[in-house]
């Protein structure tokens, strides 16, 4: 019998084998790939999707609490809680009550839910429009020596006002700002953020920000608002900025725990000091799936009611002054 013929050599069928193999490897990673990016995808927009339900969250916690402020209050004051609360004066009375107040703390709304806190930004010292010597006892009254408030008296000066000409302690853009490793020129007219201070010379973060047992000058002053400062909710070193002696601080802070003033008192006039506030402080935040994921700064004005006219506070409305989504702090 004759042989049968050969149909290959077995080093061919090896090699074919192994492109086989490679094949099936190069596809298995092609395909691994493949599911990987789908995963990556997926998860990325999952993730722009909860901040994009978490930002409406944190801007429906700032109408609700702009929904608070339009509440016909005439008086706002601190809580036990240290809460801005909102309080209504009868006429012909003077025993306030108090408005209730809405959620403010994990308020549930369609896929998460949302929390605010309202601060009283006519609570703090107006860096713009307050005099010299009373920002000098608001440094005083967070720590500052008098060499270090000095600087920071005259550069903030210096900063607002419209010339180049710097004062003794202070510094301006030529003298001292585009001489620094990142450059930049005082601003020659009022502040428009808080957070501007921290371009000025002899303002640090720890003096910004504060530490545990020291509020910072940013908690303590504001940019915006009238130059007065409600009595019911400034902080003791705002109202010892005001010239205010310890003792006259001590009783404020003990009275209006007990019950906030509906008045001023006579000893206290000619102060700058009010019972009343027409600008605010909005903080909100928007949580899905547990985690915080937007948070938005507002600072809104109630616009005052036009003279003659009994509408109530609602129907006067408010102005946003300010916002910010995702503050740095």
């Amino acid at each position: 019998m004759r042989p049968r013929a050969r149909t290959g050599v077995p080093g061919e069928r090896g090699f074919a084998l192994l492109a086989v193999m490679l094949v099936m490897a190069l596809l298995g990673v092609v395909v691994a790939e493949f599911a990987y990016s789908m995963r990556l995808e997926a998860s990325m927009v999952r993730s722009y999707k909860e901040s994009l339900l978490a930002s409406h969250l944190a801007e429906a916690g700032i109408q609700q609490a702009i929904r608070e402020i339009l509440s016909e209050a005439q008086v706002q004051a601190l809580d036990e809680d240290g809460q801005l609360a909102f309080y209504r004066l009868a006429p012909g009375q003077t025993t306030l009550t108090r408005v209730p107040s809405l959620q403010r703390s994990r308020v549930p709304l369609g896929p998460g839910e949302f929390s605010y806190r309202i601060t009283d930004e006519e609570g703090r010292i107006n860096v713009n429009l307050a005099a010299v010597d009373r920002i000098d006892r608001l440094l005083a009254a967070v720590g500052l020596s008098k060499e270090a408030r000095d600087i920071v008296n005259d550069s903030l000066q210096d900063w607002k006002d419209a010339n180049d000409e710097h004062r003794a302690n202070g510094a301006e853009s030529d003298d001292h700002y585009l001489k620094l490793a990142v450059p930049y020129r005082a601003r020659n007219a009022h502040l428009q953020d808080v957070a501007e201070l921290l371009q000025i010379r002899g303002v640090t973060p720890e003096l910004f920000w504060g530490k545990p047992d020291r509020p910072g000058l940013g908690a303590l002053v504001t940019v915006l608002g009238r130059n007065q400062i409600n009595l019911n909710t400034a902080a003791p070193a705002v109202l010892t900025a005001l010239g205010l002696s310890d003792a006259e601080v001590s009783d404020i802070v003990q009275t209006r725990i007990r019950a906030p003033y509906p008045a001023v008192p006579g000893r206290f006039a000619g102060r700058s000091l009010a019972i009343s506030s027409q600008t605010f402080r909005i903080e909100a935040e928007g949580v899905v799936a547990g985690d915080a994921r937007a948070r938005v700064l507002a600072i809104v004005q109630r616009r005052a009611r036009q003279p003659g006219r009994a509408a109530a506070p609602a129907a006067s409305g408010v102005t946003v002054v300010a916002w910010q989504a995702n503050p740095e702090r």
